[in-house]
């Protein structure tokens, strides 16, 4: 840069110039003389103008940064990049928001402090950009907002805190995409639950929550596999559909906040978690090779009868029922198959070469005393169950007192049994039967109880004492209509004629639809013609 010196010679080059140029010019030196004589209060005025506008803009370009911070403390709003959204945080809850609505809160809020006015556009461009530099999955909730989303998992979901805690943790590892590489098992019926989690989550962020988890096994490493609890209320969206998606803006904040502090989930159970039981039942996988899951099967399962008797009587386990226990021991430690069946025999076989026949495929003096049980509930089956076509809704809690009755005719005590074991003994021994919703059992029927039957013979009974009270001058009661019987009174006709086992109201009512078709009036009666004729 040139110095002061070299400015000033420049200058008086300049008019040095000027002059030279205009020397023969009257007029033009008058002017000339004029400026310069001016020139220093013409600086002087600048100097003053620049002054005031570089302190105006100190002035406002405080009271803007003020402004914005003042607005941004009092406005929590955030910004997604991916999917361009912007979303608003009251201090409990997040919320998505229009940029429009963005737009008015900030112009209406610079219309009330009118010492911005003038820097109405810069301020708000200013705000938009510092609202699209905060990601919504950098935001920290509140405690009262992580207090809440636990309350929502926890217990409808989720046994304790703790493991709605690593279960957020995880989500927002995968939102973070954090650990990519390790392998969530969780109960299969989650499935449509995390689904409805990822859907929403990929809609509103841009990014999934579900890519670590898996239901089945696949061969992955049991150094990267993790069992994640959650309860089996998880099955049905009606328990879960309604709060659990209304709030899963807070739901995906808390995780990446989670996942963010406690840096990832097995940092979460191993340094934070103070839950032993939880931490080893998370890293069973981890710490345990098939090898050595066959012993413990073994030792918790299955007994060994060494006497010469054990090998020639009928003390087996066959291969099918030995599927069997297995199932129900990954089943007790929260595993899924994470053994192929093939293999699974295969190391079986090693532990009981001598026991093992191939030609009845049976283990032959090995025994489980969780087989009585299951073989009484199969002879139970085999027995008194019958195909039927036009049998409908066999269900499982029907099934356990039919099998309760047969045992009493049988003189036995009854097994112990749950609907869960029944449903797993049906899918693992019939594997055609038609099974709906984990309750009804389609084309199978009871000769201990013929249902169909039952219902004809119970409305046989209704009919003649209609036509009783009818001749003798009574008539019918029924809501709202005196000639018609509505249904509703026929199945409470019903269940006071049975008084051991009734069907379901729905069963009931389906059998009147199907076989009485022709007298329903209004989807709620029998017309008066059914007891007439």
């Amino acid at each position: 840069m040139d110095s002061i010196d070299q400015q000033k010679q420049l200058a008086q080059t300049k008019i040095d110039e000027i002059y030279e140029k205009y020397t023969d010019n009257e007029y033009m030196l008058t002017k000339i003389n004029s400026y310069i004589s001016q020139l220093p209060s013409i600086i002087e005025n600048m100097e003053r103008l620049h002054i005031e506008r570089t302190n105006r803009i100190r002035e406002l370009s405080t009271e803007q940064d003020n402004f914005i911070q003042y607005f941004l403390n009092n406005n929590q709003y955030f910004y997604v990049s991916s999917t361009e959204l912007f979303f608003y945080y009251d201090g409990l809850h997040y919320y998505q928001i229009k940029e429009d609505d963005i737009l008015y809160q900030v112009l209406s809020t610079i219309s009330k402090d009118r010492s911005l006015m003038s820097w109405k556009q810069r301020t708000k461009i200013n705000i938009m950009k510092r609202i699209k530099e905060n990601s919504l999955l950098a935001s920290i909730p509140e405690s009262d907002t992580i207090q809440f989303v636990l309350d929502l998992l926890c217990p409808l979901l989720f046994a304790n805190r703790t493991e709605a805690k690593y279960f957020l943790t995880i989500l927002g590892d995968n939102i973070l995409r954090k650990n990519v590489n390790l392998i969530h098992f969780i109960y299969p019926k989650s499935k449509h639950f995390l689904q409805t989690l990822n859907n929403i989550c990929q809609s509103t962020i841009g990014v999934g929550l579900y890519q670590t988890f898996k239901h089945k096994y696949y061969e992955h490493d049991y150094q990267d596999c993790r069992l994640v609890k959650i309860n089996e209320a998880v099955k049905s969206e009606l328990v879960w559909n309604s709060n659990i998606t209304q709030y899963l803006l807070d739901i995906i904040c808390v995780a990446c906040h989670y996942s963010i502090r406690y840096k990832s989930s097995d940092e979460y159970l191993i340094d934070c978690s103070n839950d032993n039981e939880l931490l080893k039942s998370v890293f069973f996988m981890k710490d345990i090779q098939p090898s050595d899951l066959i012993v413990q099967f073994i030792g918790e399962y299955l007994d060994i009868n060494n006497t010469q008797e054990g090998h020639q009587s009928n003390m087996m386990i066959s291969w099918k029922n030995m599927q069997y226990l297995w199932k129900q021991f990954l089943e007790s430690k929260n595993l899924p198959s994470i053994v192929f069946m093939q293999t699974l025999k295969q190391l079986v076989i090693e532990q009981f070469k001598t026991y093992y026949k191939e030609e009845q495929d049976s283990f032959v003096g090995i025994y489980s005393k969780h087989l009585p049980a299951i073989q009484k509930f199969l002879s139970f089956w085999s027995e008194t169950m019958i195909f039927d076509e036009t049998e409908t809704d066999l269900e499982i809690e029907e099934i356990i007192i039919l099998f309760k009755k047969w045992c009493q005719i049988k003189g036995e005590t009854p097994s112990q049994l749950n609907d869960k074991q029944i449903l797993d003994l049906l899918i693992n021994y019939y594997p055609n039967i038609e099974i709906e919703h984990d309750k009804y059992i389609s084309k199978t029927r009871s000769v201990l109880w013929d249902k169909q039957m039952e219902i004809e013979l119970a409305m046989d009974k209704l009919k003649e004492l209609i036509r009783y009270q009818y001749n003798n001058e009574f008539r019918p009661t029924s809501p709202g209509n005196t000639m018609n019987y509505s249904i509703y009174d026929a199945y409470s006709f019903y269940c006071k004629l049975n008084n051991s086992q009734n069907v379901s109201k729905s069963y009931f009512e389906k059998y009147i639809f199907d076989n009485f078709n022709q007298y329903i009036v209004d989807s709620k009666f029998l017309s008066c013609e059914w007891y007439m004729l």
